[in-house]
């Protein structure tokens, strides 16, 4: 999404960073700005699909064939059912600034990536009570969950699932959050995997990755579940 965070500036890299993932392979992306209330990056959802239409527009115009969808991260908030209420027919005076994951029941929820936030489990839970299924972003990349994984299964026996990120793999984010990953992926508490892909300047190191990922599933219908089936079933809101 251009210039509405701290990914592509403007649309000319926005165009740049598609061509390079149909390049790698990519099929289809939901676009997820980030959403942190009280800081610079709360655009609308008037805002962000302004912005999307005129990449969908631009993208087709210059040949690109990867499907685009729209969506957000949104940072943990104690407020997000109220947010969300429009997509359930509730009304609330929060409504209409957060995305859903291209429309549907799923929502990909951000933490703190230092201090673990205690109101979360009753905030998810909730949300698990509305229809909702959050997908929590990249849980390796968080210390306490890094230290303690036995935190995550609260939120996998409500009903959330794990997105991991593809990229932690290849080593982007250090040695301990991508033992984290194997781990939860031996442990197959993982529902997909997404790159989080932020600049031009992100390789997406296809064939290392996958080659890491099969030592560690030993399958490629697992590796086909985690990268393309799963996926599919968030866009679809299967």
């Amino acid at each position: 999404m251009p210039g509405i965070d701290d990914g592509a500036p403007d649309m000319v890299t926005s165009l740049a960073m598609l061509k390079k993932a149909e390049k790698a392979g990519i099929t289809d992306i939901i676009l997820t700005p980030h959403y942190m209330k009280g800081t610079i990056y709360n655009a609308s959802n008037a805002k962000k699909w302004q912005i999307f239409n005129e990449l969908v527009k631009e993208a087709k115009r210059n040949g690109i064939g990867v499907n685009l969808y729209l969506g957000n991260e949104i940072y943990i908030d104690n407020k997000l059912p109220e947010m969300l209420a429009g997509y359930i027919g509730e009304t609330s005076d929060e409504m209409y600034e957060v995305s859903t994951l291209n429309s549907t029941k799923y929502v990909l929820v951000e933490f703190p990536v230092r201090i673990a936030d205690k109101t979360a489990k009753n905030m998810l839970f909730t949300l698990v009570q509305k229809g909702f299924v959050p997908v929590i972003a990249h849980p390796e990349r968080y210390h306490y969950v890094q230290d303690n994984l036995e935190i995550l299964d609260d939120f996998i026996g409500m009903g959330c699932v794990l997105q991991g990120e593809y990229l932690t793999m290849a080593g982007k984010y250090g040695k301990r959050a991508e033992k984290t990953l194997k781990k939860l992926l031996f442990d197959d508490k993982i529902f997909c995997l997404a790159s989080d892909v932020h600049k031009f300047s992100d390789e997406y190191q296809t064939e290392l990755v996958q080659k890491k990922l099969m030592k560690i599933l030993g399958d490629e219908v697992k590796l086909r579940e985690l990268t393309i089936d799963n996926p599919r079933k968030i866009i679809q809101g299967k």
